[in-house]
């Protein structure tokens, strides 16, 4: 895999974790485990794919903030 991918809505989550789409508006979405799909994104934005965030992720944040 290469060093940040992109994944797009409908495919399949590699790993937990925080994601963020590639828009101005950096939507972020959040995951517990692997295996659920991909959001679409939220009416407006223009983002095509979304990447993995190395952020460390605060466990008392909902798990989407679309």
């Amino acid at each position: 895999m290469s060093p940040n991918p992109v994944f797009h809505p409908g495919s399949y989550t590699p790993e937990a974790g925080e994601y963020v789409c590639d828009c101005a508006a950096e939507h972020r979405w959040r995951i517990d485990v692997a295996g659920h799909l991909f959001p679409v994104f939220p009416p407006g934005c223009l983002g095509a794919g979304w990447r993995a965030t190395p952020e460390a992720v605060d466990p008392g944040a909902p798990l989407s903030s679309i």
